[in-house]
């Protein structure tokens, strides 16, 4: 694909206004991580003067059986997913970062700087909601006991919380603690949507990701934000400072 786009001297920004998209889903494509749309595929394919299935070979069998397959990036593990991909997307987000997680300390344990980056997310007007597990629910220490690691996550959940403390008066970040019985960990940046599940017994670290685009499927995407808000809603505003 960038080989046509330099063939025929067209550049990302050209092509999304062609195509009618983004020019995250141009760079996602030219990266090999998604397959558009069958209509933005299409339109893509046009504007280069070739054929969708020139451009993505599996593109016809995907697409005959009426767009039942979407084609996402699947993580084995949480721990998978590359630093650099989390930092980067967080970095370059400017709408919302809606982040649903009972402990979530992996962001400040493998992301240097994860405060700073939020407070400068912030500062550009993103919107930021943090929905964290209530240390003291019964969600929080059911999970704990699944995973037969006792009051640990419930640690993480406080953990995460003190860390979580600099950001409480910073314009535009809202924190909120849940008690909701969690089936998957969920971090909405911009358009993209990273589902961590939770397999029964085992550690959110140890279990699959999945990277999804809001424009790869919109009505998938929007059962997790639907999700995301149901949380949210039944969430309280936390309190700092954290009891130790």
């Amino acid at each position: 694909m960038a080989e046509q786009m330099d063939k025929r001297r067209i550049s990302i920004r050209d092509l999304a206004s062609r195509a009618g998209c983004d020019e995250r889903t141009v760079q996602r494509a030219i990266r090999g991580e998604t397959t558009p749309k069958t209509r933005i595929a299409e339109e893509i394919a046009a504007a280069l003067d070739v054929t969708a299935q020139d451009l993505w070979p599996r593109f016809g069998i995907r697409h005959a059986i009426n767009d039942a397959t979407i084609e996402v990036r699947l993580f084995p593990s949480r721990a998978h997913v590359p630093i650099d991909l989390w930092r980067e997307m967080f970095e370059a987000a400017t709408e919302r970062i809606d982040i649903c997680v009972y402990g979530g300390t992996f962001l400040w344990d493998a992301l240097h700087g994860f405060t700073r980056i939020i407070k400068e997310a912030a500062a550009r007007g993103t919107k930021i909601r943090f929905a964290v597990g209530a240390p003291d629910s019964e969600g929080v220490l059911q999970r704990g006991s699944e995973e037969r690691i006792g009051d640990a996550l419930a640690a993480r959940c406080r953990m995460t919380l003190v860390h979580l403390e600099p950001l409480g008066g910073v314009e535009g970040v809202e924190i909120r603690t849940h008690g909701t019985p969690l089936y998957t960990s969920m971090f909405f940046i911009d358009d993209m949507l990273y589902a961590n599940h939770h397999i029964f017994g085992s550690p959110a670290g140890e279990n699959p990701v999945i990277e999804l685009p809001r424009e790869a499927e919109p009505e998938l995407w929007d059962t997790y934000a639907v999700a995301f808000d149901a949380v949210w809603s039944s969430a309280r505003p936390a309190e700092f400072p954290i009891e130790s």
